[in-house]
């Protein structure tokens, strides 16, 4: 059986997208269906379209939302769901995504794929990455459990699956087991030594929803208003296509920067102050953010940098399109000026905006990469030096 996962701010059935293919430009039309293979059928302006390789698709006029700040499970493969437990069974959590139909099965979701759990919302302090969570500093090979009235205990936490109420058994570091309700606990980090990433052989997806829910997926196929897919941990779903925001395809005709190593990266500091590069993060480690039509949207990939930062990546003469969007953070950076150059072979292309990044709009980058063996990106000191300069590469990728 597929779990129905409605989301909480449902769209227009009839907004259309914005469909990245590996072959072509850009098309714009509603989508009517999209295989396993990723070849998808598009009414556009001109008819019926099919588009195949397709890398990614975006809502319309519609930001990609922050990462949600709810009740949620998060798994080590990146997945952030918003819901509550509602159970367990022995090793694995019963878990309700948002507005599950009532009489749907919740998800079984393995402890061994969880990362954390969060019962309550999220503190406005949380960060987005559990490494930086102040309240589990120094853990290596426990549980975490912060209770509700702020307070941590460290150990080894399993589910109690017979109980009324959700539940769970806990053995402290020191004295005897005991059952603790769910009703006390604030959330749960766990065991970073246990944790297990389920990530696919072949080419996969990574949706957002209109409630800021992160999804890594498997055969995913949409054909009219629904989406059939698998998670990774193995429960079948169903999404109405009203509740998907963006799906970007991951190991397949896209190579993303932030999963390659440079061949070389230099860094220079404003001051002596240096900001070296991250990956899915800002140079702050916080989300990939950018200004657009619809808000600021919240990039999963992508690369943070800051001034002065030089990249260089091995090419090998196998893509054929670099492609980005490039903007200063719309926090970090605004009301800062960075000047942004790429190089390809050694030659440097002329695109409009980046010599003089700005806060506001980011620039799209979309460059000819075909025999090329070396592309390389700068990110440089503009009028007031590295002064909230942090630019911001999203969705930067090497089509083959």
């Amino acid at each position: 059986m597929y779990a129905l996962f409605l989301a909480l701010v449902p769209l227009p059935s009839d907004a259309s997208f914005v469909i990245v293919s590996a072959n072509d430009e850009p098309i714009t039309g509603k989508l009517l269906q999209l295989s396993t293979d990723f070849t998808a059928t598009v009414v556009s302006r001109n008819g019926d379209v099919t588009i195949k390789d397709v890398i990614s698709l975006r809502r319309v006029s519609q930001a990609i939302p922050p990462f949600p700040t709810g009740p949620q499970l998060l798994t080590a493969n990146g997945d952030r769901i918003v819901g509550k437990i509602v159970g367990g069974e022995r090793e694995s959590f019963r878990f309700a995504p948002s507005a599950i139909v009532a009489k749907a099965n919740p998800w079984l979701v393995p402890l061994s794929t969880t990362t954390a759990v969060w019962l309550v919302d999220t503190p406005a302090d949380t960060p987005a990455d559990l490494s930086r969570y102040t309240w589990t500093d120094g853990n290596k090979n426990r549980d975490v459990v912060r209770f509700r009235n702020g307070d941590t205990t460290r150990g080894v936490i399993g589910l109690v699956s017979d109980a009324e109420q959700p539940a769970f058994r806990f053995r402290p570091e020191t004295g005897d087991a005991r059952d603790i309700p769910a009703t006390d606990v604030a959330a749960i980090v766990f065991n970073p030594l246990l944790a297990k990433a389920r990530k696919p052989k072949g080419p996969f997806s990574r949706v957002v929803l209109t409630n800021g829910s992160r999804l890594t997926l498997v055969n995913v196929a949409i054909s009219g208003n629904t989406i059939k897919a698998e998670t990774t941990f193995g429960q079948k779903v169903e999404l109405p296509l009203d509740s998907l925001v963006a799906l970007d395809v991951i190991q397949g005709k896209a190579a993303y920067l932030s999963d390659i190593k440079p061949s070389k990266a230099e860094h220079a500091g404003f001051l002596g102050v240096a900001w070296p590069w991250t990956a899915d993060r800002t140079v702050r480690g916080l989300p990939l953010q950018l200004t657009g039509d619809g808000g600021n949207s919240t990039f999963d990939k992508g690369l943070g940098t800051h001034p002065r930062t030089v990249l260089t990546y091995d090419l090998g003469g196998k893509y054929r399109r670099f492609e980005a969007l490039v903007g200063l953070d719309p926090e970090s950076g605004d009301r800062g000026m960075a000047v942004v150059r790429i190089r390809i072979d050694g030659k440097e292309q002329t695109i409009p905006g980046l010599a003089t990044l700005a806060s506001g709009k980011p620039v799209a980058v979309r460059l000819d990469v075909s025999k090329a063996k070396e592309l390389i990106i700068e990110v440089d000191y503009g009028p007031v030096g590295g002064v909230r300069a942090d630019v911001n590469w999203a969705n930067a990728r090497l089509v083959e």
